[in-house]
């Protein structure tokens, strides 16, 4: 008799909601950093310290592959022009709209370009779950984050957006590259370093003060809590569809308010927790969808 095989999807998922609570913190970080750093400055920096801890990481699990420079070139490009757009704008945002409006927008984008890009890229079909993962995912952004509406002007909150669209861009081409999770990861951050350190030096941004400031400890936290979100959804996102990754990502913004109330003593009202729950809700889909049916969007 034939053993049935075990699908990898669970796993897959569990990973990238793992990922979305230290995405979650993204925009603490950036508000304790503050001004300190240019928005380019702050990316480059970051890429280069999560860069190099993502190579010990690799050579310590022996996970470090030859690029195949010639057959991949146009998903590489690709890459690194969308790594221009990633964290600089969200960084932008985050100081000038808040934390809260800058991460919902963002993360529109991104439910939005993973559905769009996995079609467009991946083949992947946009199923009536995705529909209804994405309305609902959609709806409790905007209840959660209404209350904050007024906080942004349009170019704060189009540079949360393109932030989130280009997050999309970027994961999505880490499912055209045939390598593993750890060297696609390189892929990423490397294409962050050669897309941010050009623009520090294209905007005239002055270099940072060295010496013991707390912005700089803040920055090597934010760059350890991006190693393990990167290292966490590229993980996953190898094992399940773009699409539902993005949904099952829209959890970093319960995490967010979560950290909120921890944190920052916020005390989110009745409208912010039926947003949270319309997007648990949303990130719920994929996996009722997978264990109700032979195929689910998880594989």
């Amino acid at each position: 008799m034939k053993a049935k095989k075990v699908s990898r999807a669970p796993v897959g998922a569990s990973l990238v909601v793992l990922s979305s609570v230290f995405y979650a913190s993204y925009g603490v970080w950036t508000r304790l950093m503050g001004g300190f750093f240019g928005s380019f400055t702050a990316s480059a920096l970051r890429c280069v310290l999560v860069l190099g801890g993502l190579y010990i990481i690799a050579i310590a699990r022996q996970e470090l592959q030859k690029i195949n420079w010639r057959r991949d070139r146009k998903w590489l490009v690709t890459m690194m022009v969308s790594s221009v757009f990633v964290s600089a704008p969200l960084y932008y945002a985050v100081l000038n709209a808040g934390i809260g409006i800058s991460l919902a927008i963002a993360y529109v984008g991104i439910v939005i370009g993973m559905f769009v890009f996995g079609w467009l890229f991946e083949n992947e079909r946009f199923t009536k779950d995705k529909l209804i993962a994405t309305t609902l995912g959609i709806l409790g952004l905007l209840l959660v984050f209404s209350p904050s509406m007024k906080l942004g002007g349009w170019l704060a909150l189009m540079a949360a957006l393109i932030g989130g669209l280009a997050t999309a861009a970027n994961m999505t081409m880490t499912k055209k590259v045939p390598y593993n999770g750890s060297q696609s990861a390189i892929l990423v951050w490397g294409s962050g370093v050669t897309a941010n350190v050009p623009m520090v030096f294209l905007f005239g941004e002055s270099l940072p003060t060295i010496g013991w400031h707390m912005q700089w400890l803040y920055l090597l936290l934010f760059a350890a809590a991006s190693l393990i979100a990167s290292w966490t959804f590229i993980k996953g996102l190898k094992l399940i569809e773009a699409g539902a990754a993005g949904v099952l990502g829209l959890l970093e913004v319960v995490f967010g308010v979560l950290f909120g109330v921890i944190f920052f003593h916020e005390r989110p009202s009745l409208v912010v927790l039926i947003g949270i729950a319309s997007i648990i809700a949303a990130a719920a889909v994929p996996y009722l969808q997978h264990y109700n049916a032979q195929k689910g969007t998880l594989d």
